[in-house]
């Protein structure tokens, strides 16, 4: 379905200040829930009379069974060629009908493998700490060491530029000799790296929930943090749009400037993501062992059960070719045939992020403590957590100087329930009577030594 007035698109999330939020939540809950209600009945309505749908066959095409986990796929701008890379620690390149070009062993398992759009070149970083660039042919053309594991690697057009990131949480740029063009430091480790063809843009996702977009030389055009870590992110050819897949189960689309687009749940962390050229269709792979094709509009027009964790994903630039990798060794294709709008009529109420999800306001006196939510960082209070799923979480509040403060706490969906942690100081530690004894006798222990020796000098 592609019905604009129903897409949670259409309410991307905003900044917000959480004491506003909390005092309209506490004053106004009926009329809170009257606006959904009625939101909701204008949305069915809608949904009766007639939307647009986007018609789109997806076909299995061929598959290749590799020796380990997948950990990654990237496919040529034609959909000829794809390169795969994982616990084998093997970058392999797969021809038409699945048929093996070469394979090249790494020293460790492969994090991370890219080839380039036209099909010239092909990158691969790891658990080695080196980045590889090989020309179609299998040649090593360059090899370099980094004092990391390497967990995201992009490569534009003839491998004149290489993007990596890795676990000394910075984004590095490689020219096409191995030379370092710069390096830039995130906040903590550097999960996915991604590059426009001609290399006008660089786009990383990294531990410490954000999405980065740099220029050619290195400037930071501008950052996004998210809820989760950012554990995949990619670039359409013409460079306008930026995806990125997050621990928070969601797949995020942003426009060259920055601006959210829409953000869609999976059911579980979205660990690959790749754009077609103007963002028309976005492949993303999800640890909920599905894979997934998004349209421009964030709509789910095409998801598939792989029955296993989906690692790698990829899409060609025209949309026609898709590829999956995963934990059960397997590399799958699929055939896209061009999608053509047809009008149909429906009784469904689509999803809304205010009804599915619910939300988390958390306060502690005094204020500042970290937040971990179900072991995960999430911020500083006060802070407000929205779009989480309806369940059962364990909250953790720490802060230097106090006791940390635990506690279990259940969402509801279209509601936000609100914790306010009081954390008590820690005890001050105490001198023990022995200890304070005992200093004195040391400083007259260490004087009589000191009176000893140079008594014996002047003898």
């Amino acid at each position: 379905m592609n019905c604009p007035a129903l897409l949670s698109k259409d309410f991307p999330p905003t900044a917000f200040n959480p004491r506003k939020i909390n005092r309209r939540i506490q004053i106004l809950p009926s009329m809170t829930q009257q606006t959904i209600v009625r939101a909701l009945l204008i949305a069915a309505a809608l949904g009766i009379l007639c939307c647009t749908a986007m018609a789109v066959t997806v076909s299995p095409d061929w598959t290749y069974k590799g020796q380990a986990t997948v950990r990654s796929v990237s496919i040529s701008g034609d959909g000829g060629l794809i390169a795969a890379g994982g616990d084998d620690a093997k970058t392999t390149l797969i021809g038409p009908g699945g048929a093996v070009q070469w394979q090249k062993g790494a020293a460790a398992a492969l994090g991370a493998v890219s080839i380039a759009p036209d099909g010239s070149a092909v990158g691969a970083g790891g658990s080695d700490n080196r980045v590889y660039l090989y020309d179609v042919n299998g040649d090593l053309r360059w090899s370099t060491v980094l004092p990391t594991r390497i967990y995201g690697v992009g490569v534009a057009d003839g491998g004149a530029y290489v993007a990596v990131g890795g676990s000394d949480d910075r984004v590095h740029l490689f020219d096409g000799t191995g030379a370092s063009a710069w390096s830039y430091m995130t906040g903590d480790d550097v999960l996915a790296a991604a590059i426009t063809p001609d290399a006008g843009l660089i786009a990383a996702g990294s531990n410490d929930d954000r999405v980065y977009l740099f220029d050619q030389t290195g400037k930071l055009l501008w950052s996004r943090v998210l809820f989760a870590n950012v554990l995949a992110v990619a670039l359409s050819p013409d460079g306008n749009y930026v995806a990125a897949g997050s621990a928070d189960t969601k797949v995020y689309l942003y426009d060259r400037d920055g601006t959210l687009l829409w953000s869609t749940p999976t059911r579980g962390s979205v660990s690959a993501v790749s754009v077609s050229e103007g963002g028309e269709w976005i492949a993303a792979g999800s640890l909920d062992q599905n894979a997934y094709l998004f349209d421009r509009n964030g709509l789910v027009i095409w998801n598939q059960a792989i029955g296993t964790s989906v690692r790698g994903a990829a899409i060609s630039a025209d949309g026609t070719h898709l590829a999956f990798g995963g934990d059960d060794n397997l590399v799958r294709t699929f055939t896209v045939e061009s999608p053509v709008q047809t009008t149909t009529v429906s009784t469904t109420v689509p999803t809304t992020t205010g009804i599915e999800t619910g939300a988390l306001s958390i306060a502690s006196s005094p204020s500042g403590a970290e937040i971990y939510l179900d072991n995960r960082y999430m911020g500083i209070t006060p802070l407000t957590l929205q779009d989480l799923a309806p369940g059962n979480y364990a909250v953790f509040l720490q802060r230097q100087g106090f006791e940390p403060w635990t506690g279990n706490v259940s969402v509801s969906a279209g509601a936000t329930v609100t914790v306010n942690a009081t954390l008590n100081p820690t005890a001050p530690t105490e001198t023990t009577p022995t200890e304070a004894a005992a200093t004195p006798f040391a400083a007259l222990g260490a004087a009589a030594i000191a009176a000893a020796v140079l008594l014996l000098r002047r003898r």
